[in-house]
């Protein structure tokens, strides 16, 4: 994409989406939190407002309906259910459907109009027929005092369809909205597209194109003017046409229709819209809010084009830059105070675009207070009784500097202190990319400073001892820094786990749902935080786990009550830091595993044999929901069934050097514990040597080290074993395991204890050395399928140090004994 706002706007998009989405979610639970129901309504707003920046009505279009039912709720109007949070939800969801074709394209894809307007119908039925009434309320009786008559220019529509409708509306009590759109004769060359506009109108019924004056002869005729003018009928509300006509609102005029001023208009009887001034009998105040929003917005307006002014490249504009942001960010947050706008964000844009001479996301901001001035105005002006704002409103006044003049006392003290404050946390959204570089290079530096022991050893080794030293006092200092640095960079890359956390909210909602289950979704330790690659792989296997509990584990409301349990269910998701890594546990009060019927199944599927069936423990069978194929489930859904997701989460998991291990509770519950590494960038590594080669095991597996003699082996079924601390420790020769040679006949053997899914083993090695920390890498090309090892890192005497995979080694171990 090349245009450098619609950048930003699929980047900020995300957070705003994740905002509606956790706000509703909340909001549900909690319908009279005033606060909660602000915060989701603001989000859905500056979403809307951002997206009126680009071509995108279908876009605009959704999201303000959402926007109207959210208002509805936020004002009192609606109480709020559960269909209004599937209705909001979906449109949203489509939303983030739609977004990687605006990203790709600056498009919405195929399809998303007609999907659009589904769901847009969906939600105004809620508002009953898209003007705030609630949906199942009777409608209002029209009566003179409180119907505006219609003007004379809604005659240009077809009689019989106005004569149809009259009828329809009558029975009905509905409402429709007429529209007179008048272009101005020279738009063209302001680049404007009349019959585009009239095109985006959603829900027509009926347009008429006229002239307003007789056409001048064949000789006389401009082409270059616009001479026509556009009446239409629509079921759109008035707030979707004043979002269409945003940038030409002057030239548009509205009525709302009913049965009866239709009926007055139609007959000749009752009063009619000129007679009365083209308003009818129109509300003061109503009318000088929508003046005042009217001038707030194109004030807005104004400061756009200052800030677009001084994007040049020439000196004067350079020079000129601070002045002119500061300018217009200072008189648009006081703007937004005026209009009762969170100005916190405004703020925060302000002081970036003044570090970083960069003003698009502040002419967003800008933008999208416009948007909501002008929309809030016709709002205004349909309480006003008058198509267009009322001629000769008093503007507010301006001060010298353009900005609005003593606003309204609450707001003042907020605009006073949003000006001089400066932000104390201060956001700076950087590319992943860029980071990844940083992190290769900080890579390379760990490689560079890890050669230092070695250059001293060679210069120890040929005599020279001060220099030796010299080099280890300078790698101590260096390695301080690198660390240092390393971490720095690692904290950049740092996630919460609230961001895998995230989708199961709405998961746990829809499926429960779905299940006909209660269920109480408790988060803890969403803070937690691990690297942005281990957070990001962990989102999968936890929906697995979360749909494995809500169908397998939790049991319906009846079931729990004849078990003696709460009718509503708890599962816990909690995540705690565990040194150089993170656990994260899923737990359930539910049934628990039935290890019984875990053993059946796993035995009905070949999994394991016979003799297994009758010795199998229940520690041991409760982990046989994690073999590949096995599952209890004895229908296939779209749930759960075929055997795959708790197989492939242990695979995830491992894959990110992580373990998953059960604590089952029968007939009370079960927790599943994912213990994963901080990082996958930097890893931390074990030097041993076998069979006369150098290995690294990952330190994560490593239980400990043991020093021993031949004769404490003993053996059991004919495989050698040792007693360690009142444990038998089955071992094996690593340089066997690796077919490159190697015994336990030594006099003195070094035991490498390692951590397995089937407990601990012991590796007889030929020698232990240092921990030290590698860049791992993955290996690729020919050797991308050679089992045993999980990757390859450089070490400081430029060395290719092979990593071991303890996972196959142990495989390989228990078929050999």
């Amino acid at each position: 994409m090349s245009n450098p706002l619609l950048v930003q706007f699929v980047a900020e998009s995300a957070d705003l989406l994740a905002d509606v989405d956790d706000g509703l979610l909340r909001l549900e639970q909690d319908p009279g939190d005033r606060d909660l129901v602000n915060a989701v309504f603001r989000a859905a707003h500056t979403f809307k407002g951002s997206s009126g920046l680009f071509d995108l009505p279908e876009l605009t279009r959704l999201t303000h309906a959402a926007e109207d039912l959210l208002d509805a709720v936020r004002s009192g109007t609606l109480a709020l259910e559960p269909a209004m949070v599937d209705g909001l939800l979906a449109a949203f969801d489509a939303v983030r459907r739609w977004m990687p074709a605006i990203e790709s394209t600056g498009r919405v894809p195929a399809g998303a109009d007609a999907e659009g307007e589904a769901i847009s119908s969906r939600l105004r039925t809620f508002l009953g027929d898209g003007t705030g009434t609630a949906a199942g309320a009777p409608p209002a009786t029209a009566t003179p005092a409180t119907v505006q008559p219609l003007p004379e220019w809604v005659r240009d529509l077809d009689e019989t369809v106005l004569t149809e409708l009259r009828t329809w509306l009558d029975l009905t009590g509905s409402t429709l909205r007429a529209a007179r759109y008048t272009p101005d004769s020279g738009c063209f060359f302001r680049g404007e597209d009349p019959l585009g506009l009239v095109r985006q109108v959603p829900a027509v019924e009926n347009l008429a194109i006229t002239t307003p004056q007789p056409l001048a002869g064949i000789d006389e005729i401009d082409e270059y003017d616009c001479v026509l003018q556009f009446t239409l009928l629509t079921r759109a509300g008035t707030g979707e046409l004043g979002h269409v006509f945003r940038y030409v609102p002057d030239q548009l005029a509205t009525a709302e229709v009913c049965a009866e001023n239709l009926g007055w208009l139609l007959d000749g009887t009752g009063p009619t819209a000129e007679a009365t001034g083209g308003t009818g009998e129109p509300d003061p105040a109503a009318a000088a809010r929508a003046a005042e929003l009217t001038w707030y917005g194109e004030l807005l307006r104004a400061q756009t084009h200052v800030l677009a002014a001084g994007a040049g490249d020439d000196e004067t504009a350079t020079a000129t830059f601070d002045a002119r942001t500061r300018a217009a960010g200072h008189a648009a947050l006081r703007v937004a105070a005026a209009l009762g706008e969170d100005t916190t964000v405004g703020a925060e844009v302000l002081a970036d675009a003044l570090a970083f001479g960069d003003t698009g996301e502040l002419q967003m901001w800008i933008t999208g207070l416009a948007v909501g001035a002008v929309t809030d105005a016709d709002h205004a002006t349909r309480a006003a009784g008058a198509g267009a704002p009322p001629a000769g409103a008093a503007a507010p006044a301006a001060t010298p500097t353009g900005t609005p003049d003593a606003p309204a006392p609450e707001h003042a003290e907020r605009a006073a202190t949003t000006e001089d404050a400066t932000p104390t946390n201060r956001v700076l959204k950087v590319e992943q990319a860029k980071v990844d570089q940083l992190l290769d290079l900080v890579g390379e530096l760990v490689v560079a400073k890890n050669a230092l022991p070695f250059v001293a050893q060679e210069a120890e080794d040929a005599g020279a001892r001060a220099l030796a030293r010299r080099l280890r006092d300078e790698f101590a200092a260096i390695s301080r820094v690198s660390e240092e640095l390393q971490q720095a960079v690692m904290d950049v890359r740092m996630l919460p786990v609230s961001t895998a956390f995230a989708r199961v909210p709405r998961l746990v909602r829809d499926l429960s749902r779905k299940l006909g289950k209660n269920v109480r979704l408790v988060q803890e330790g969403e803070d937690t935080a691990a690297d942005k690659d281990v957070i990001e792989m962990l989102a999968e296997p936890l929906v697995h786990l979360v749909r494995n509990s809500l169908d397998h584990g939790i049991e319906t409301p009846a079931d729990r009550e004849g078990a003696g349990k709460p009718a509503e269910a708890t599962l816990t998701l909690r995540a705690a830091p565990d040194g150089d890594a993170v656990v994260v546990e899923i737990v359930d009060d539910g049934r628990g595993i039935d290890t019984d019927k875990v053993r059946r199944k796993a035995y009905e599927r070949g999994i394991i044999d016979e003799a297994a069936l009758e010795s199998m423990a229940d520690d041991e069978a409760a982990q046989l929901i994690f073999a590949p194929g096995f599952s209890t489930a004895d229908q296939i859904s779209d749930v759960s069934g075929r055997g795959v997701g708790m197989d492939a989460v242990r695979s995830s998991i491992e894959r990110l050097g992580g373990s998953v291990s059960t604590v089952n509770a029968r007939g009370q519950g079960l927790t599943v514990r994912l213990r994963l590494p901080l990082t996958m960038a930097v890893s931390r590594v074990l030097l041993i040597t076998a069979g006369g080669q150098r290995f690294g095991v990952p330190l994560d597996d490593v239980v400990e080290t043991v020093r021993t003699e031949r004769t404490a082996l003993t053996r059991v079924a004919g495989r050698p074993v040792l007693a360690l601390r009142e444990e038998i420790l089955p071992l094996s020769s690593l340089g066997s395991l690796l077919d490159i040679g190697g015994d336990l006949d030594a006099e003195h053997l070094n035991v490498l204890v390692v951590r397995t899914p089937t407990g601990p083993l012991g590796l007889v090695v030929d020698r232990f050395h240092q921990n030290t920390d590698v860049i791992l890498k993955p290996l690729e090309g020919l050797l991308a399928a050679t089992p045993g090892y999980c990757g390859t890192a450089l070490l400081g005497d430029g060395l290719v140090l092979l990593v071991l995979d303890v996972k196959e080694l142990n495989t390989r171990a228990t078929a050999a004994r």
